[in-house]
């Protein structure tokens, strides 16, 4: 009698794991979600499923139309690591995507998230590296999004956080992206490396004090953006007291290096009263080592307009100005201009209103072609 039961119970268990076997193989395409051997996506119900597991690895098998979904839930949230107040801006883990997500050239189209939380809106909410591994974002395309939150607002990803590389992800077609803070064709705000992007977008900062906004990105912190080119599209801001504003990048805090990047035909509107540190490439720019300032390199400005609030200072044609390390400090930043080229317009502005440097008392050097226009 126990040798039967015992041949029952090994039957049952066999049926279970070919059950599990199964169940894995329809959720997805194929593969087993490691990285030799990604998780293949085909299909947008599949896509809808990588919030599941955001610790595995995944690749695009084929395009993915996302219209029948109304209101995309971000894969990744963004929840504080502790309460603790060194913490307030870095991610957990538990609840970011740590994985990889590789788009295999694919497209991703017809994004639209009406964010409902305070951070993290986009395609991806939030993403990060860990002490386990990198994470990875990239090799798509996004074709018509429309995205809106508050904080930290991307079409491909919210938060991009340490550990976590973004590149070659071109968004295209007609794409809306609004928020408060850090509000990016791309990313809304990263801490990592973003690479080999391209964008066209309306992006509009919300209200007063509405901050950090750029077609490529919203704003970084300590971290490069290389070879990406910001194409048309426009950046909107009404409110006043508005600052960090640049058709690649608003914002990019401490950014080591800005290089081969190019923005084209992008309009740049400030309106309203108080605002600073508008440029047509960069909203402010450097580091805050003294011994090792960001460089700028290899840069472009083509035909860009810049439409600012006669009270609008620190506006340039490249790079709006340097900036304080925080509010309050007299600790400012350094940078380094090489190899570059400028042309387009600036209309308005206060005070520190340049062709290429609204005011470059933070510039070590300045080696810059041409300049806009100012009227």
């Amino acid at each position: 009698m126990l040798k039967k039961w015992s041949l029952i119970a090994l039957a049952v268990l066999l049926a279970l794991a070919l059950l599990m076997s199964a169940s894995a193989e329809t959720t997805f395409e194929g593969g087993s979600g490691t990285a030799e051997d990604p998780w293949q996506i085909a299909t947008a119900e599949q896509l809808n499923r990588v919030r599941e597991d955001l610790t595995a690895h995944y690749i695009l098998t084929a395009d993915i139309d996302l219209s029948d979904y109304e209101n995309w839930e971000p894969i990744g949230a963004f929840q504080s690591l502790s309460d603790a107040p060194e913490d307030a801006e870095v991610p957990h883990p538990d609840y970011a995507f740590t994985g990889s997500f590789d788009g295999g050239g694919h497209t991703i189209s017809n994004l639209t998230v009406a964010g409902a939380a305070p951070m993290g809106a986009g395609l991806f909410g939030c993403a990060s590296g860990t002490e386990q591994g990198e994470a990875y974002i990239g090799s798509f395309t996004l074709e018509h999004v429309n995205v809106s939150g508050f904080y930290l607002v991307g079409g491909a990803v919210g938060l991009q956080f340490m550990g976590c590389k973004v590149s070659d992800i071109a968004l295209v077609g007609e794409n809306k992206l609004v928020g408060m803070q850090g509000i990016g064709g791309i990313v809304g705000t990263g801490f990592d490396l973003i690479s080999g992007c391209s964008a066209t977008a309306d992006i509009t900062a919300m209200g007063d004090d509405g901050a950090c906004a750029g077609v490529i990105a919203g704003g970084t912190t300590m971290s490069s953006i290389e070879n990406c080119r910001a194409i048309g599209g426009s950046i909107t801001a009404e409110g006043n007291a508005v600052w960090g504003f640049g058709a690649i990048c608003g914002a990019p805090w401490g950014a080591p290096q800005i290089r081969d990047c190019t923005a084209s035909d992008t309009v740049i509107r400030i309106t309203g009263e108080g605002n600073r540190l508008v440029g047509g490439l960069l909203g402010f720019a450097g580091t805050y080592d003294p011994e090792n300032p960001a460089q700028i390199v290899g840069c472009k400005v083509e035909n860009v307009t810049l439409k600012v609030s006669d009270s609008t200072d620190s506006v340039g044609g490249l790079v709006g100005a340097g900036k304080e390390m925080m509010a309050g400090s007299d600790v400012m930043s350094s940078f380094a201009i090489s190899d570059c080229a400028v042309s387009g317009t600036i209309s308005g502005g206060g005070e520190h209103v340049d062709a290429v440097v609204g005011d470059p008392a933070c510039a070590i050097s300045i080696a810059c072609e041409g300049g806009m226009t100012v009227k």
